[in-house]
């Protein structure tokens, strides 16, 4: 290699250059996740993956680098990465082809995103650190590759890829003495003139043997599978922070300002965002996986510009609610504008109905549903004449909003752009009506929790109610009629109904004892069906009236039931006296009974929930670690990880809503009766 291109001899003239500098094109640089590659072939990969697995050795035992390295490879290809496989594939992988691969990696022709991964055997011994090849002697100092080589190709790397702001890079090794070794490559970049930036140096091992080859493959793919639908991009910081809490004692990670790298984005997802709680969302990530992938993209509604109305049940669990479903139907066929209230107690399933309307109003979604069998069809015409159905411009939740959220929202979903002063509020809203007015046309909007805003009377009075008085401005809006309503605590008290001057445009969503009943039932069947219960028709039946005798709303329904799957020993005949105290608690009580478990299962569980329970807006963020530092001050500093997370968010996935603000996940709990339960003291 040239004297320019051989690590170890970089100084001051190869300092990096600045962006004026740049050349070649940017791998890593994608503004959207679709952004074709230069070929115009399709998407274009975030990075590049090149592994550099040595699986045989003259002096040393053979290991499953290979495979290691593959499933590496495969996972990162799930964040859009491109595999790089070592060409030619020769598993004699001695000094000169380990160092040829290794100049492939730092010394691209054009700047670009990377991902090299070290598996293979190590040591660290007496203050050093080695990885071998092929050849490396039985005592790895002779022969071995030594942290300042390995540190010099870092350097040649930052060198090529400091001129491109977009450009990062992750180095991870894999070996016994991993950690040393990564620390003593540390401390030489540390010490040079010129320390890389935007990148991090991860270390792996397990102790002796060839057992810690894979550790890093499973902390990775939690990571991964810690992203949902809800984020479209990821941050490299938050990422190598999120691998290095799950690696633990098992590796060390030097960050290098991972900060400044932009936001990388992901591969196409299979969903519109959701908003839904945990259970909820498996079972759609589950259905989706089994259509074609013609079917996938169109899976969930989602209105433009919106995030989509939250996902109560899926489709196929919905049962009864036609007299309420028609009667909003017959409004949106017969109004040409106004409001319409749907209105009911708290947990009486209005998130639920309007939810299935949606279903009902999005005909790819309706037909696919309809197709497989888990839609039942509503009446023809019901939602009108085939060509003139009713879609809805805008759908939103207002779960944490305030007024001026709301106008940019609306603003973004309705494509009305935004004033040239920007929002304020004193302005906000009198701009989103002369933008509303200028429009023209028919506009119907759906909003749903308007009681869960910051700003509800406000919002109510100031934004929803003027704005249906315009000409062709339809909404319908899912909320409790007043803002001291609480489950298992009636008011008489109609505040957000007087605001929205719905006194005669409502539908009212009350207790239905027949289709609790078959709702449980429906829900017993197919645990059953999966595996999860084992009880005969019965029983199940027997359960079912129970739950519907106590006549209460859909959430107590929702909570039996995730008892009951959670403890599935109350269905034997000789605990009937414990199925029945469980099922005579109410709402509260009844969470309350699911905490308790929690926290019995995992000490963690409790600080986690509370922490859900006192955030603000639209839920806490994974991202950052901000959700585990909330938990762990609330837990007298003693720490939470993301392990911990990950583990609650399976065991108590129906009481957790997943949802998305500023384009990434964020968790709140699944009902405002659950957050009562925290802030004001479990049920005497």
């Amino acid at each position: 290699m040239s004297e320019r291109d051989e690590p170890g001899r970089i100084g001051e003239r190869d300092a990096p250059r600045g962006p004026s500098e740049q050349r070649g094109s940017r791998v890593g640089e994608r503004d959207d996740p679709g952004s074709m590659n230069e070929q115009g072939g399709g998407p274009g990969p975030a990075f590049d993956v090149l592994p550099v697995p040595i699986g045989r050795y003259a002096h040393h035992p053979a290991v499953p680098a290979v495979e290691a390295a593959t499933e590496v490879a495969d996972l990162l290809a799930r964040l859009g990465g491109r595999h790089c496989p070592w060409v030619p594939a020769d598993p004699i992988r001695d000094t000169t082809a380990v160092l040829r691969r290794l100049h492939e990696w730092s010394a691209p022709h054009a700047p670009r995103c990377s991902v090299l991964y070290w598996s293979g055997h190590g040591e660290a011994l007496d203050g050093g650190a080695w990885l071998a090849v092929y050849n490396t002697d039985r005592h790895m100092r002779s022969g071995g590759i030594g942290p300042e080589t390995f540190a010099d190709h870092v350097l040649l790397e930052w060198r090529r890829r400091a001129p491109d702001p977009a450009a990062w890079m992750l180095v991870v090794i894999e070996a016994c003495g991993a950690e040393r070794f990564a620390n003593l490559v540390a401390s030489r970049l540390l010490g040079h003139e010129f320390t890389p930036e935007r990148c991090a140096i991860i270390g792996v091992s397990e102790g002796a043997g060839t057992s810690f080859l894979g550790r890093f493959a499973t902390v990775l793919a939690a990571t991964i599978d810690a992203y949902t639908v809800n984020d479209p991009v990821l941050s490299l910081k938050d990422f190598v922070s999120a691998l290095e809490d799950r690696l633990g004692d098992h590796g060390t990670v030097l960050s290098l300002k991972p900060h400044l790298a932009p936001p990388i984005p992901r591969p196409p997802r299979p969903l519109a965002p959701v908003v839904a709680p945990l259970d909820v969302y498996a079972e759609l990530l589950r259905y989706v996986a089994e259509l074609a992938p013609d079917e996938r993209g169109h899976f969930l509604p989602k209105a433009q510009g919106a995030d989509g109305l939250e996902q109560g049940e899926p489709a196929w669990h919905f049962v009864g609610r036609e007299t309420e479903r028609a009667a909003v139907a017959s409004w949106l066929r017969s109004s040409e504008h106004g409001l319409l209230a749907v209105t009911g107690r708290a947990g009486s399933g209005k998130s639920a109905l309007l939810g299935h309307i949606l279903v009902h109003t999005t005909p790819r979604l309706r037909e696919l549903l309809l197709r497989s069998g888990d839609l039942r069809p509503a009446p023809e015409g019901e939602f009108g004449a085939p060509g003139h159905e009713v879609r809805f411009d805008a759908v939103l939740h207002l779960t944490g909003t305030t007024v001026a959220h709301l106008v940019r929202r609306l603003a973004d979903a309705l494509g009305l752009g935004l004033p040239a002063t920007g929002i304020s509020a004193g302005s906000d809203v009198e701009w989103l009506l002369s933008a509303l007015a200028r429009r023209g046309g028919v506009c119907t909007i759906l909003v749903d929790a308007l009681d869960e805003a910051q700003e509800p009377i406000t919002i109510a009075g100031s934004v929803l109610r003027r704005m249906a008085a315009l000409p062709g401005v339809r909404i319908v809006v899912g909320t409790r009629a007043s803002t001291r309503e609480a489950v298992d605590a009636h008011t008489d008290d109609t505040d957000l109904l007087t605001a929205l001057d719905a006194a005669g445009e409502r539908v009212v969503v009350a207790s239905d004892r027949r289709s609790v009943g078959a709702y449980v039932e429906q829900r017993l069947i197919a645990a059953r069906a999966r595996g999860r219960l084992a009880v005969d028709d019965a029983t199940i039946t027997a359960v079912a009236r129970l739950v519907r005798d106590q006549d209460r709303e859909f959430l107590y329904a929702r909570l039996a039931v995730y008892e009951l799957l959670a403890q599935p020993d109350l269905l034997a005949p000789d605990r009937a006296e414990a199925l029945r105290d469980l099922l005579s608690r109410d709402h509260r009580a009844l969470f309350a009974t699911a905490v308790a478990r929690l926290s019995a299962r995992a000490r963690t569980a409790h600080p986690l929930l509370e922490a859900l329970a006192v955030a603000r807006g639209r839920g806490l963020p994974r991202a950052d670690r901000i959700w585990a530092l909330v938990a762990t001050a609330l837990d007298d500093d003693r720490p939470v990880h993301e392990a911990d997370i990950d583990d609650l968010l399976v065991a108590a996935s129906p009481y957790i809503m997943l949802d998305t603000e500023h384009a990434q996940s964020v968790y709140r709990l699944a009902h405002r009766t659950f957050a009562e339960h925290f802030l004001t003291g479990p049920p005497g």
